[in-house]
């Protein structure tokens, strides 16, 4: 094992290679670490995320009933032996390539530091094109999930619970199964336990949504959830959440015909076992109910008022049989589901930086072309996460793919000519964030913003309460004062 002392000997004798990371979710953080463990003594890595608060998607879009998903932060507080060794630093609440002045700029970027890691992610809901989609009463999964994980951007956000019973969710992966949980799950004893927004733990608490219904364009066996996660679902019974069934008659030809793959196997075999259960008189008067509805996509929505919805309008899809394999088509028939609310969890979408076009850096369906994260055509440019593979993958896939794309930039370091310039790196952009009035968050002022955070959580028995940013810029802008009377 290398100690700090000899680290220190190796930065003096080489040339530091200084890398700029823009985002601050799982993904950079994985490639990060990657990197420095690895070749701490030679590299300089500087992080720049927009908020104050780091971890992204850990932070604001896992479940709050799923503590052990966001576990990985854990170790990403490793990274704190290299900010000690100097070969680290984080910049929380400095925007990069915005439409503000006070923002770096990614020339500026460029100039300073011999490589960029773009690992921003995704920061729009991916919504499918269907007419009175601006209607109050549909919501996207993105606004929904910030809402209830607290996302100071979202936290705010009037969502009518109270005035609606049937709620559709539009999509099937493990988001969708996220919010059938949210929506039905019981507040106090289940949400009011864990990191759930207190505000949104207030609106559920009037909730009176009494059933929910996953609508998927495809088939069962094109299901995007996780076994995983639609067993815990299930197992809800036991709090009062009941599966009201899914259309499996339209499968049965399909079903009898397919060699089913051990995990739709297992998907089919969970369905099956809780479908078409008869529920008792209280069950039916005290229980909450959802189901999933295979084979409809929606095309319209009837509207109650200005705010509420009564029907979402529904293309039915069939199953076919064509060319030696089932296919999905429109059969022609239009139906309705009841519902006050609609929620599109059809995923999320990255969006190019203001500079890419002036730059040269490509940007192609959603993502940036590149090899193994290397962007293609572009020099001293790589990507990871999202932003790389058009929001797809989850924790597992990312910690793979940060391994690739880490290797891949040290093999180019290793290629590249050692009489090259030394870049300035943090020592030009501290000064440039000064003269711009910015004041960025450093890992020791977000981890004294975190320990406040708990504090308030542990008086309402949650692990933590999250704080607006404004509240995390006053906390660490009354700290500095008080470290600079000192």
């Amino acid at each position: 094992m290398i100690g700090i002392k000899q680290f220190r000997q190796i930065s003096t004798i080489n040339k530091r290679k200084k890398l700029a990371v823009i985002g601050s979710g799982p993904s950079a953080f994985y490639t990060v670490l990657n990197i420095l463990k690895k070749n701490a003594g030679n590299v300089e890595i500087d992080m720049f995320e927009q908020h104050p608060s780091p971890f992204g998607l850990v932070r604001y879009g896992v479940a709050p009933d799923h503590p052990e998903v966001k576990n990985c932060i854990d170790r990403f507080n490793d990274i704190s032996e290299f900010i000690t060794l100097g070969n680290f630093k984080y910049f929380g609440n400095v925007p990069v390539s915005k439409d503000s002045t006070k923002s770096l700029s990614l020339q500026e970027l460029y100039d300073n530091y011999n490589d960029i890691l773009y690992a921003y992610g995704s920061s729009l809901p991916n919504l499918p094109e269907v007419a009175g989609i601006e209607h109050p009463g549909i919501i996207s999964s993105y606004e929904f999930v910030n809402w209830y994980n607290g996302h100071p951007n979202h936290q705010d956000y009037e969502i009518p619970l109270k005035e609606v019973t049937d709620v559709s969710i539009v999509g099937n992966g493990n988001v969708a199964i996220d919010i059938v949980r949210i929506l039905l799950a019981p507040s106090d004893g289940y949400w009011s336990k864990t990191d759930i927004s207190s505000k949104a733990l207030a609106t559920l608490a009037e909730s009176r949504v009494k059933r929910v219904n996953v609508l998927a364009r495809r088939g069962v066996l094109d299901s995007k959830f996780t076994n995983k996660e639609l067993r815990e679902l299930l197992e809800m019974d036991k709090l009062g959440v009941y599966f009201q069934g899914w259309n499996d008659s339209s499968f049965k030809e399909q079903l009898a015909d397919v060699k089913l793959d051990r995990i739709n196997k297992r998907r089919v075999s969970l369905l099956n076992k809780y479908n078409h259960r008869e529920f008792s008189k209280e069950e039916v008067e005290n229980g909450k109910f959802w189901n999933l509805q295979y084979l409809k996509s929606p095309v319209g929505f009837k509207v109650h008022n200005e705010r509420l919805l009564s029907e979402t309008i529904v293309a039915e899809n069939q199953l076919l049989f064509k060319d030696g394999k089932w296919t999905i088509e429109q059969s022609g028939k239009i139906g309705a589901v009841k519902n006050q609310l609609v929620i599109l969890a059809t995923g999320y979408k990255c969006e190019p930086l203001k500079e890419f076009k002036e730059l040269g850096i490509p940007f192609e369906n959603g993502r940036i072309p590149n090899n193994n994260g290397k962007v293609e055509n572009v020099d001293h440019s790589y990507c990871v996460g999202w932003v790389s593979n058009a929001s797809r993958g989850n924790i597992n896939s990312t910690v793979a793919d940060s391994e690739v794309v880490a290797d891949t930039i040290l093999r180019e370091w290793e290629k590249e000519n050692e009489d090259d310039d030394e870049k300035k790196g943090r020592a030009v952009i501290e000064g440039i964030l000064k003269e711009r009035g910015m004041e960025p968050v450093d890992w020791e002022r977000w981890n004294k913003i975190h320990q406040l955070e708990k504090l308030q959580g542990s008086v309402k028995g949650k692990p933590y309460e999250k704080l607006a940013f404004n509240d995390m810029l006053d906390r660490t802008s009354q700290d500095k004062t008080r470290q600079d009377s000192d």
